[in-house]
């Protein structure tokens, strides 16, 4: 594992310490217990690593949901304006340019990234000002126009508005949208479809699996099915990336901000940069 994972694994430990502050003794455990998971599991795929932290984490400070409060906050602020945001994508020159600009920049709203900016509805429009490939949008837009079954893998609560958002504007007949089946970090689950009503827009399934990615091996036989099945998936986030970086599927689109350096080589862009990568 690169070593600026490992930082970035201990670092959001760190941070949900200084949330919760639980007493010395349990702190010391946890960031002992932390280094051990790095230790014994250092050689797995980062989303492995991810899922085996959090649970650590959840499992000792007894707290089901870590984000829960933030969850239900970033939602909160883009559901109050989404006729502003829907107006914004319906009145621009190109709507569904527009939508997956949107869609991209609400990828900013990772607690476990700690990118979350203060103002959210600010800092998701100023970052639809940095170039976005519209060949690779041009490309996305024709094979969603031929596809009949797609597969939406969402990524973030407050993201999962613009995602939305957009399914709205896609205007298609048969989209599957995927929650995470438990809470992981700030990760959409059943709690954020009801609370978004992105259900109401969409046919929406639990992966079954509380990694915060998609993980094909471990998710539920309803999910791989769906997977199996769809013959365009739009994978949303950096955590989706890593899980289905090596999958094998011939119309698998990432869409994600590119969150750390090493993340940012891999796909050959700056970190911070709104990525659409079709699988090859």
């Amino acid at each position: 594992m690169d070593a600026l994972c490992s930082q970035c694994h201990l670092k959001s430990v760190n941070k949900l310490i200084a949330k919760f502050k639980p007493s010395r003794e349990i702190a010391k455990k946890i960031q002992e217990e932390a280094r051990n998971v790095l230790s014994a599991q250092g050689h797995l795929p980062n989303p492995y690593v991810a899922t085996y932290m959090q649970r650590l984490v959840k499992g000792m400070m007894q707290v089901d949901n870590l984000y829960s409060e933030e969850k239900q906050r970033a939602n909160e602020v883009l559901l109050s304006n989404y006729k502003y945001w829907k107006d914004y994508v319906l009145n621009s020159e190109n709507p569904f340019f527009t939508a997956v600009q949107l869609a991209l920049a609400g990828n900013v709203i990772d607690y476990g990234a700690d990118t979350v900016p203060e103002d959210i509805n600010r800092g998701v429009k100023e970052l639809t000002k940095k170039n976005l490939s519209k060949q690779a949008v041009l490309q996305l837009e024709h094979d969603i126009t031929k596809a009949k079954k797609i597969l939406y893998l969402g990524d973030n609560a407050g993201e999962i508005v613009f995602d939305k958002l957009l399914i709205e504007i896609m205007h298609h007949p048969h989209v599957t949208y995927v929650v995470r089946g438990e809470s992981v970090i700030n990760d959409v689950t059943m709690e954020d479809v009801a609370q978004t009503g992105i259900d109401q827009v969409c046919r929406v399934i639990s992966n079954g699996y509380d990694a915060p990615s998609t993980l094909y091996e471990c998710c539920s036989s309803e999910f791989k099915k769906a997977y199996d099945s769809a013959d365009l998936i739009i994978s949303k986030g950096q955590g989706n990336f890593e899980g289905l970086m090596h999958a094998k599927h011939s119309h698998l689109y990432f869409l994600l901000m590119a969150k750390c350096k090493p993340i940012a080589q891999m796909l050959h862009v700056a970190k911070g940069d709104l990525v659409i990568k079709k699988y090859r």
